[in-house]
């Protein structure tokens, strides 16, 4: 470590050091921001316009005693002057780094603190629903969740709440709204994150919940152009394909981005997918494949579509540049560089900067970015432009570095009122797909209740909220639960009928089914034939119900678990399962507790993809009178 931390005091002696700009130098600049910006860039170093344009994460710094990556919680020495003497323009904070509300303000005055010039750009990824990075705030049952309300103004008050939390702990960036469509049944990253299947409602929605965000001093960041929604790939680990025709992608994928750009939307965040259509250049991989060139390495996608044809001037990011469609295929130097030539504005986590190690390769990029720019006039030309719209940027939207203030904070993040309007929010998108007369199940004194689903922690949550209900309609629930492994086909029929005999109702919890899950149908079939009621909980997509035969009631809560995608880091989403288990129960007086009232936002096919089973809009009702 001490060979480490010498390399590091040398590479950081190769910059020089600037005072961080104070509020009353950031007044005067204010007066006239364009001309500010300009002339804040003619004076920068090359080393200080390229840090403008990084947003670099620390969700871990060197390891911990047992050896394992530790989270990155409070400044040290060495991150602050990686902030400092790289002239770092940006940071995003994922779960790791945010604990609870003080130790977030701490974090993020801190970060500040360390700037070597303007303000930095703080962001996270508070979408809402499955991928929320708050581990204390109010996350909102998310996107598709909205879709199935179809109502704007929940879109806009979650963009608010989301707008007052973040920026009362010091962001001033998320990332976010998606405008992705999820026209694609199988995709394996979108899914929930997506409002809808269909562009007009994502168009309404997106920009409702932008109208919401910028009631605060909050930037977005739409994403993920050119469109994420159509494909069977994860960008996360793979290079995903949009085989789209140019005249399909113009009238389905394109509309979202333009209208929210039209509507407010202040970035867009960049895809990792090949859209053949719309660029069908051949690069070489690392392993010497030829592939189609992702969107955010393509000059004729970000300049030539964004910049020429919708005469977009705002903020272009990528998506993580980490993320294996990225760093697994290409050079890391190569990649950030080809993608500011194709007009990039913000490269987003060129290198994971989570040790001492790291510094050196943050260091010899910069270096290569200089040299290049000092033989490519078009690359300096890039980082001219960049600089100075980031720059300008921060100056119209007049980022501060004051300290955050606590008290105000802890009043605001995850306040009992911003509680109670997100499960209201929820309330209003449980769906009622399917209903063979057993919903709303009739609580009895006595209620034998078994829960199933793949995993412990699951069923932990929806026990926990049954004691919830049992607690409000005064009766009891004995509830028992079983860990089953649903997309499998370990079991037999006579362990199937052993498992769900004895009971009064199966709540049968699944999670993105796909093919055959065995397991199930048989535990479906099972419950069948002893005539025991069973209901299927669709808990994340609304999607499984097209994979299972024989069902007799099926409700879509648009999300039960959150998931940090990049980092397999998962939270619960209470509000949904709370709504959802709400939905299905009447008291005593055989009064239901939430009638549902969501609808389809997408159309759910059978697993061939040539028939919709279930169409957008649909949606049953109880018509029990009470």
């Amino acid at each position: 470590m001490k060979k480490l931390t010498l390399l590091a005091a040398c590479l950081f002696s190769a910059w020089s050091i600037a005072d961080p700009m104070t509020q009353a130098q950031l007044n005067d600049l204010w007066k006239n921001k364009q001309k500010s910006a300009e002339e804040i860039v003619n004076n920068m170093s090359e080393a200080e316009k390229i840090g403008q344009l990084f947003m670099l994460d620390f969700r871990y710094w060197n390891n911990d005693s047992n050896g394992d990556p530790a989270p990155f919680l409070a400044m040290n020495d060495e991150v602050s002057k990686v902030i400092n003497q790289y002239h770092l323009g940006s940071v995003i904070l994922f779960r790791e780094n945010l604990i609870d509300t003080p130790q977030t303000v701490e974090l993020i005055n801190q970060l500040q603190s360390s700037r070597s010039n303007l303000p930095l750009f703080i962001g996270t990824d508070q979408e809402g629903g499955y991928v929320t990075r708050l581990r204390v705030g109010t996350e909102m049952p998310g996107n598709m969740a909205l879709g199935a309300t179809r109502n704007p103004a929940l879109a806009e008050l979650t963009g608010m709440i989301h707008g007052y939390e973040l920026s009362s702990l010091g962001f001033n960036i998320n990332f976010g709204p998606v405008v992705d469509i999820n026209n694609n049944q199988n995709n394996p990253v979108i899914g929930v994150r997506s409002y809808s299947d269909d562009k007009n409602l994502v168009e309404t929605l997106s920009t409702s919940y932008i109208k919401g965000i910028h009631k605060y001093n909050l930037l977005t960041s739409i994403k993920h152009f050119p469109g994420h929604g159509n494909v069977s790939a994860d960008s996360h680990v793979d290079l995903p394909v949009v085989n789209s025709d140019t005249k399909t992608w113009h009238s389905t994928e394109l509309a979202p981005f333009k209208y929210a750009l039209a509507h407010g939307a202040d970035a867009v965040m960049t895809a990792h997918i090949i859209v053949p259509a719309l660029d069908d250049h051949k690069i070489t991989t690392l392993a010497g494949k030829k592939v189609g060139t992702p969107a955010t390495l393509s000059k004729p996608i970000l300049h030539g579509i964004l910049r020429d044809e919708l005469k977009y001037d705002g903020l272009i990011i990528t998506d993580a540049m980490d993320m294996g469609a990225i760093a697994d295929n290409f050079d890391t130097n190569w990649a950030v560089e080809t993608s500011l030539l194709a007009g990039s504005d913000i490269v987003l986590m060129p290198i994971k900067m989570w040790d001492t190690e790291a510094i050196t390769r943050l260091d010899n990029m910069y270096r290569y970015l200089e040299t290049q720019a000092a033989k490519n006039p078009e690359l300096k030309k890039r980082i001219d432009e960049s600089a100075k719209r980031v720059v300008l940027k921060k100056l119209q939207q007049e980022i501060t570095a004051q300290p955050i203030n606590l008290t105000e904070a802890k009043q605001i993040v995850a306040s009992k009122s911003h509680k109670d309007l997100e499960n209201m929010v929820s309330e209003q998108a449980i769906t009622l797909i399917k209903n063979d007369n057993i919903l709303p199940y009739q609580l009895k004194p006595q209620n034998r209740i078994l829960v199933i689903s793949d995993e412990k922690p699951r069923n932990a949550l929806i026990q926990k909220q049954l004691s919830d209900i049992a607690e409000e309609t005064d009766v009891i629930i004995n509830s028992s639960d079983n860990v089953i492994k649903l997309n499998e086909n370990t079991l037999s029929k006579s362990e199937a009928r052993d498992i769900v005999k004895k009971q009064d109702l199966i709540l049968l919890t699944t999670y993105n089914l796909k093919d055959t899950p065995t397991n199930a149908q048989l535990i479906i079939d099972a419950a069948n034939n002893a005539n025991i009621p069973l209901v299927v909980i669709s808990s994340r997509n609304p999607y499984d119900i097209a994979y299972l035969n024989d069902v007799k009631a099926n409700i879509a809560i648009y999300g039960i678990t959150g998931f940090d995608v990049t980092n397999n880091n998962r939270n619960s989403l209470e509000t949904n399962i709370r709504s959802g288990l709400r939905t299905l129960f009447a008291n005593r007086a055989a009064q239901p507790l939430n009638p549902p009232q969501g609808l389809l936002p997408v159309n759910i096919k059978n697993p061939q993809g040539d028939k919709i089973l279930f169409p957008y809009g649909h949606g049953e009702n109880y018509h029990t009178t009470y």
